[in-house]
C-alpha cells in the first residue's frame, strides 16, 4: 500500500479517536442519566420532568467525570507514563528520526561537528554518519522529505538553503 494512502488511512483512525473518546463520555453520561431518571420514584420538583430531570443528573455526571478527570491529571499524572510507554513501544523511535529532528540537527548539531571534523578525523566521521543516516531517511520516505519541506518553508526564506541532505 502506498506510504500516501496509509498515512491517510491512519488520519482518519486519528480523527475518529480523538472525538470517540468524547462522544463515548456523553453517550455514556446520556444513558445513565436516563437510567437513573427512571429509577427516581421520588419525582418533585426540578425532577418532575424528565426535561430537567435527566439535564441534572446528565450535569451531575458530568461534574463527576470532570473532576475525576481533573484529579487523573494533576495530580496522578498518568499522562506521564503513557507518553513514557508511548516512546518506549514506538518501534520507529530507535533507528527513524522525525522530520523536526532532521532539520534541528541540520541546523545546530551537524555544523559545529563539520567545524570541529576539521582538525578531529573522529568526529568528522560521526558527523558523515548522522548526515547520511538523516539522508538515507529522507530518501526512504518522500514525507519525511515534505515534512522537512513544509518546516523550512515555515521558517522562512533563509531556511530552505540551511538543510542539505544530499551534501556527501
Amino acid at each position: 500500500m502506498p506510504n500516501g494512502v496509509k498515512k491517510w488511512f491512519m488520519l482518519q483512525v486519528w480523527r475518529v479517536q480523538q472525538i470517540a473518546t468524547i462522544l463515548s463520555l456523553v453517550m455514556l453520561a446520556v444513558t445513565d442519566a436516563l437510567l437513573v431518571y427512571d429509577k427516581v420514584s421520588w419525582r418533585s420538583g426540578v425532577f418532575e420532568t424528565p426535561y430537567t430531570g435527566v439535564v441534572i443528573i446528565l450535569l451531575a455526571i458530568g461534574l463527576v467525570i470532570w473532576g475525576v478527570s481533573i484529579v487523573w491529571d494533576l495530580k496522578l499524572k498518568m499522562w506521564r507514563e503513557q507518553m513514557t510507554v508511548l516512546v518506549e513501544k514506538n518501534p520507529y523511535n530507535k533507528e527513524r528520526m522525525a522530520s523536526k529532528e532532521i532539520v534541528m540537527y541540520n541546523l545546530m548539531w551537524l555544523p559545529m561537528l563539520e567545524h570541529i571534523g576539521k582538525q578531529d578525523p573522529e568526529v568528522k566521521a560521526a558527523a558523515q554518519a548522522l548526515r547520511g543516516w538523516m539522508r538515507r531517511i529522507a530518501d526512504e520516505d518522500p514525507l519525511v522529505k515534505k515534512d522537512i519541506e513544509e518546516i523550512l518553508e515555515f521558517m522562512g526564506k533563509g531556511g530552505s538553503g540551511l538543510v542539505k541532505l544530499d551534501k556527501k
